[in-house]
């Protein structure tokens, strides 16, 4: 197997397991040509923390909507999970949402 293949399997398999290998390969293809592989995950990133729900909450109903939500993307990525596929998200909800999110 040569070593180019072997470097995609490798990479594949690991993105399948979730393993997050960090590390730069560099090898010499059959034509001469260097050729450095960099697998890994970025770092992710850390946007500001969360907002108070009344500052979400801007039609002051109590919830937040998901056009609401847009205002904090992280909050929007979760939102199908953290409504159960609501249309809705309440204060308990979202307090427990920031807790469990490590802000």
């Amino acid at each position: 197997m040569n070593r180019s293949l072997l470097i995609f399997a490798a990479t594949a398999l690991f993105a399948t397991l979730g393993v997050q290998a960090d590390e730069t390969t560099h090898f010499t293809a059959n034509d001469g040509t260097r050729v450095t592989v960099t697998s890994g995950q970025p770092a992710p990133d850390r946007p500001a923390p969360p907002p108070a729900f009344e500052q979400l909450d801007a039609n002051r109903d109590g919830m937040i909507s998901r056009n609401e939500a847009e205002a904090y993307i992280p909050l929007l990525n979760d939102y199908d999970y953290i409504s159960f596929h609501g249309k809705r998200v309440t204060r308990a909800v979202y307090d427990q949402w920031v807790r469990t999110q490590g802000h």
